[in-house]
């Protein structure tokens, strides 16, 4: 997970300082890639990681500012699943979202305000993703999560 970071930091860094950013993770079912991104409470992934660098920042350009500057920050978690994009804020995410070509229009966005309660949305947001069992992954996420 370190290294993994570590190649990705620069990434995030970017998206802190406005640049559009997407971190991908691309693998056959089973090779780590939910881990990669999500990692557990003792090894975090990149998402966690991530998460804890823009409220920092957050943090810091706010406390430069000597109140002179807030920073808001939001969330929105969607599913592609079967060509279909579902909203995984919304407590029934059964009817797909129409997506523009800059948008997801309907979706649910949830302003964020500290790590922990990404962490708890982004937990609601995962147990509500499709899951399917196969021979190698008896929770294999059957679809891609945009965080």
């Amino acid at each position: 997970q370190d290294e993994v970071w570590e190649a990705t930091e620069p990434l995030v860094q970017s998206a802190i300082d406005g640049y559009n950013v997407c971190i991908f993770a691309y693998g056959q079912t089973g090779s780590g890639k939910t881990y990669t991104m999500l990692g557990d409470k003792t090894n975090q992934g990149i998402v966690f990681k991530a998460i804890t660098k823009i409220f920092s920042a957050k943090k810091e350009t706010e406390t430069r500012s000597k109140g002179k500057a807030t920073v808001s920050l939001s969330l929105e978690l969607l599913e592609i699943y079967n060509e279909n994009v579902r909203d995984l804020l919304a407590p029934s995410a059964g009817k797909g979202l129409k997506v523009t070509s800059n948008e997801v229009v309907g979706s649910k966005i949830v302003p964020a305000t500290s790590s922990e309660q990404v962490m708890e949305i982004l937990d609601i947001a995962q147990s509500r993703r499709c899951v399917k069992a196969t021979r190698s992954n008896s929770e294999s996420s059957r679809s891609h999560m945009v965080f």
